[in-house]
């Protein structure tokens, strides 16, 4: 007897558990896009300044340096100019070079961006002296090459 209440008990939880929402759902957008749509460039630095009261370590500082974009969504291309703003530490500004850049972008929505070859991860620092290839791929899996370099102008 209690086999037969534990088998029933069993179909009873898998119909109740089951679901009906298979049935007029709406169909959902499938994203497209493959674009760089903003770029964002920082320079990091150590600030011997100020000193971390428990490590003992000097404090890495961000700044955010000022960038003019040219996108080229057709040819897949992405052309920063980079300037040091007029609030940049004295004490650091001879110390700045492309070689030391964090470069970030936005693209598009439900887009992934990976590097190709040996260019750096986007956000770590790394030498934009040189041009860098990324693919995008969009949520269709249409997927875009694209060439971001930097012009540090000084």
């Amino acid at each position: 007897m209690k086999t037969i209440k534990y088998i029933l008990s069993i179909i009873s939880m898998a119909l109740l558990c089951s679901s009906c929402l298979e049935s007029n759902l709406k169909e959902l957008d499938v994203f497209k896009g493959s674009d760089i749509t903003s770029t964002f460039v920082y320079y990091r630095y150590i600030d011997e300044s100020y000193t971390h009261v428990l490590s003992g370590a000097n404090a890495v500082k961000q700044v955010t340096l000022t960038v003019s974009n040219a996108i080229d969504n057709e040819n897949g291309t992405c052309d920063i100019t980079v300037t040091i703003p007029s609030n940049f530490p004295a004490s650091e500004r001879a110390n700045i070079s492309a070689g030391q850049l964090v470069v970030a972008v936005s693209i598009s929505t439900a887009a992934i961006i990976s590097p190709i070859g040996d260019s750096p991860k986007l956000g770590t620092p790394a030498d934009w002296s040189v041009p860098h290839k990324y693919m995008i791929e969009a949520a269709d899996k249409s997927r875009k090459e694209w060439t971001i370099s930097v012009n540090l102008v000084q």
